[in-house]
């Protein structure tokens, strides 16, 4: 791997990575060790599996797209599983799908062929480096149009979402905690709750990341329990709940920041500003965004809480 850095003052950016296209990786021997810059197009649940030694570990399995057409599984095993793995959980049900860069992923060719992100391996996540920018831009420009070819065999299924309907999507059987794949459902939105559309979010910065868990008001602040420390300020993020219907059903689903932004045309706090201060704008605005017809980006996840099963749906974006 080779890091050059760059002066302070550079347009782009404080790193750049010596790295390969994901079909060019694939192409490589396998216990080769490659860098990668991709796309998560979706991330699975963590499993536990079991080695040769008789030892369990911990596993989770995502894939990776890139600008080439192609896309893999990546393995991310024990503490990446757990770390990185929910971080990532976290950007894609907000609505957001991260571009990572994987240092010194290892070549597998089990179920074709794969990569694992072992304990020597780094994954940085939506780091600021000139392949992330390009690949993003590639990405606006073209991911929406490509049917990426699978490298590794199994779990191409997950790769292809396609236009269904709600219905379709309630109906299916996922275990607890288990996502469905990424589908497009053309529905209008029915209702939307307009009393409690945002949270207040902790603005501080954890391993060059911001934190982003909700907080609670103090006298001289805000306090997050996740950081344990209380920030003078806070930032406005949407968790917007929209009743959304189609020709088969209506269901309740949730946007996070990004997908939300994406509909209602404005940050959250700008929204909660309208709300507050200019309420005949902000009701004629709500009217709006009830009137069009839109082809959501839609995941659903099965969750339990409190002893309970409940199917929740995620609303991550607009298809354009």
């Amino acid at each position: 791997m080779e890091f050059t850095a760059l002066d302070e003052d550079a347009t782009f950016p404080r790193i750049v990575l010596a790295k390969t296209s994901i079909l060019s990786a694939c192409q490589k021997e396998r216990d080769s060790f490659v860098n990668v810059v991709g796309i998560v197009i979706w991330i699975g649940t963590i499993t536990v599996t079991s080695r040769d030694s008789g030892a369990f570990v911990k596993k989770r399995t995502l894939c990776l797209g890139d600008d080439s057409g192609h896309s893999v599984d990546l393995c991310l095993w024990d503490l990446k599983a757990e770390e990185e793995g929910s971080y990532i959980q976290e950007r894609i049900d907000s609505g957001v799908q991260p571009i990572i860069c994987v240092k010194g992923g290892k070549v597998s060719d089990y179920n074709g062929k794969s990569l694992s992100a072992i304990g020597v391996s780094t994954i940085l996540i939506e780091p600021e480096m000139e392949a992330v920018a390009d690949l993003r831009e590639w990405m606006t420009l073209y991911y929406n149009v490509t049917n990426f070819i699978h490298l590794s065999t199994s779990s191409s299924r997950q790769t292809v979402s396609h236009t269904t309907t709600l219905s379709e999507i309630s109906n299916m059987q996922l275990k607890v905690l288990e996502s469905s794949p990424i589908y497009r459902v053309i529905a209008t939105v029915k209702e939307m709750k307009t009393d409690e559309f945002y949270y207040n979010a902790c603005i501080n910065v954890v391993n060059a990341r911001q934190c982003g868990k909700k907080t609670t008001r103090t006298a001289d602040g805000w306090f997050c329990s996740y950081c344990n420390i209380e920030s003078a300020n806070m930032e406005f993020k949407y968790a917007l709940k929209m009743c959304i219907e189609d020709s088969s059903s209506h269901v309740w689903a949730i946007a996070f920041q990004e997908a939300a932004q994406e509909i209602v045309g404005m940050s959250a706090k700008e929204l909660a500003t309208m709300r507050d201060e200019n309420y005949p704008a902000f009701s004629l605005l709500i009217d709006g965004i009830r009137s069009k017809i839109y082809n959501f980006k839609i995941r659903s996840k099965l969750e339990k809480y409190q002893d309970m099963e409940k199917l929740r749906f995620y609303i991550l974006g607009l298809e354009t």
